[in-house]
């Protein structure tokens, strides 16, 4: 399912004109945390917790844990935690009661989202006690809904240990992702409009700075300070309590550990996606890990990002950090391949008739099939390089500082290929089982090399955002519970069947179109219906991942 109120992943988000410099890259592979002990009890009756999210692994044995107030006793004044759940829902928890699952499940890992949890139990109406908001809209549809008793007192804001990222308790386990722009505030409930607004132009929820206070053990965390992993630095609160949080299982050593990120909700970057990544010899998808910028040790399989190039993109520049290189396969095997690549060929794009452009780690070139020269042999520790002109169709390949084929991006020359189609994915892939493994990195951290003149970093602010439209049909089910319909964009107008629609009467918007709330035939009739949708400045260069995305 998509996320109300929100935009595209792809979608332009710094309208508001507030910037968001920085994110936290949290890495569940490497128990990555924050945590702080309040040396006395704040408010355990009212909070409010705020952040910007953008997952990264999704599902899993266990679930991913955003902020938790750790297990002081085994009841459920002693533990309150909010969660993505197993099944990608999100949860607020206590030891023994979840006092609110949603019903919707939250598995975009190319989007930012704003979770809002307002907690309040001196509220005389129940069902007010624990409210839930992602993007500016209050969430009431729960597959579980329980209230806590007037007045009690939970266990977020005693005098415990209270964790971003992790439960110690039964695991312990990690959330893995990006956090940005973290409140905490002690003693209010507050809603979405403290933290974030409606562009008006736009109808896109994008972050606000909070202008209010936080109460005794209130914290306001920017990730602004990447000179040390301590709490005086990256974990930093900003609130003016120095309330500040220990880091753990966080870096900020350049490299591909790095985790002060700049992909944040005003400024999104690509990465590979667990939802779209083909699979050869229909063995599945690859694994991917460190919030899905890295790839794990898998056979025949392989990743690629969401976002799509045309013609119209920007020249790209990106670069691949092998790790491991498995030199007796030739793994791994990396490129840019057409969108229409399905991955049910033995072989990676490249490597197969009219599917686009890779390399492999031996330094064999491959383009639609065909090998066109072999160069120097990637290594561990190697750092491919790649840059890529949508326009002309042309693709440079280097390694540590040196383009091949005396290649010289900035100046158009060199190339070790062109590309011929219309729309291109970046992607990675044939791991070999006996032990490949590697980063990418669109810019998200400091590249290792110098990026070529008018090459740019595949982020959203370097995407040229257009007017347009767009149309489609869905099968509808003549209910007030209508279906969730992809239209690639949060909608400014939108016409089912011919009908305007009225938001917040025929349909509501989503991150990625909309969801019907009307039974009426004219805009959810039985079987088939048609829609068209327009945007100023919204709808931009992507296509449908996969039915993953919808409920």
């Amino acid at each position: 399912m998509t996320i109300p109120g929100s935009s595209h992943a792809l979608l332009l988000s710094s309208l508001a004109g507030y910037e968001i410099p920085n994110s936290l890259r949290f890495r569940a592979s490497n128990s990555a945390y924050l945590e702080r002990t309040p040396a006395g009890a704040g408010n355990r009756r009212t909070w409010t917790w705020s952040a910007w999210v953008k997952r990264g692994t999704l599902g899993g044995a266990v679930s991913m844990n955003l902020f938790v107030g750790n297990r002081a006793g085994t009841t459920d004044a002693t533990y309150t935690s909010i969660t993505f759940t197993t099944s990608n829902q999100l949860a607020v928890s206590g030891y023994a009661t979840n006092w609110r699952i949603t019903t919707a499940v939250f598995r975009d890992p190319t989007a930012w989202m704003h979770i809002v949890v307002a907690l309040d139990t001196t509220q005389a109406t129940a069902s007010d006690r624990v409210k839930v908001y992602v993007n500016g809209t209050q969430i009431t549809a729960f597959g579980t809904s329980n209230n806590p008793a007037l007045n009690a007192d939970l266990g977020i804001n005693q005098a415990a240990l209270h964790s971003l990222g992790r439960d110690v308790s039964g695991g312990p386990t990690f959330f893995d992702g990006y956090m940005a722009e973290v409140n905490f505030i002690d003693g209010q409930a507050l809603t979405p409009s403290s933290f974030g607004s409606t562009d008006s132009a736009t109808g896109v929820w994008v972050p606000k700075k909070y202008g209010g206070t936080y109460g005794t053990n209130g914290f306001y965390l920017k990730f602004a300070d990447a000179s040390a992993a301590t709490a005086a630095a990256i974990g930093k609160d900003s609130s003016g309590n120095g309330n500040n949080l220990t880091p753990s299982g966080i870096s900020v050593t350049s490299g591909v550990t790095f985790d002060q990120m700049t992909d944040t909700p005003t400024n999104n970057y690509a990465t590979l996606s667990p939802l779209t990544a083909a699979s050869e010899s229909s063995q599945g998808v690859s694994t991917l890990t460190n919030a899905n910028l890295t790839v794990a040790t898998q056979s025949n399989r392989y990743s690629r990002t969401d976002w799509v190039l045309n013609a119209s993109s920007p020249k790209m520049y990106y670069e691949i950090h092998m790790t491991t290189v498995d030199s007796g396969f030739a793994y791994p095997r990396c490129g840019i391949a057409l969108t229409s690549y399905t991955g049910t060929d033995l072989w990676a794009p490249g490597e197969v008739a009219g599917q686009g452009f890779g390399f492999r780690s031996s330094g064999a070139v491959h383009l639609n099939g065909s090998l066109l020269a072999t160069y120097t042999a990637f290594t561990s520790g190697s750092v491919a390089m790649i840059a890529f002109d949508p326009a002309t169709g042309k693709v440079w390949l280097g390694k540590d500082g040196t383009w091949f084929a005396s290649g010289d991006p900035a100046a158009g020359t060199g190339n070790v290929t062109t590309l011929t189609g219309s729309e291109w994915r970046a992607f990675v892939g044939g791991v070999a089982l006996s032990g490949s493994a590697f980063s990418i990195n669109f810019g998200q951290r400091a590249f290792i090399h110098a990026v070529p003149t008018t090459f740019k970093a595949l982020n959203t602010q370097n995407i040229t955002s257009t007017a347009v439209s767009t149309s489609g049909s869905f099968t509808g089910n003549a209910s007030a519970d209508g279906p969730f319909v992809w239209t690639n964009g949060n909608p400014a107008t939108l016409t089912i069947n011919g009908n305007a629609v009225t938001f917040g009467t025929h349909a509501d918007k989503t991150a990625g179109g909309f969801k019907l709330r009307s039974s009426s035939a004219s805009y959810n009739a039985s079987g088939s219906n048609s829609w068209t949708a327009t945007a100023g400045k919204r709808f931009v260069q992507s296509k449908k991942p996969n039915n993953a995305q919808t409920n």
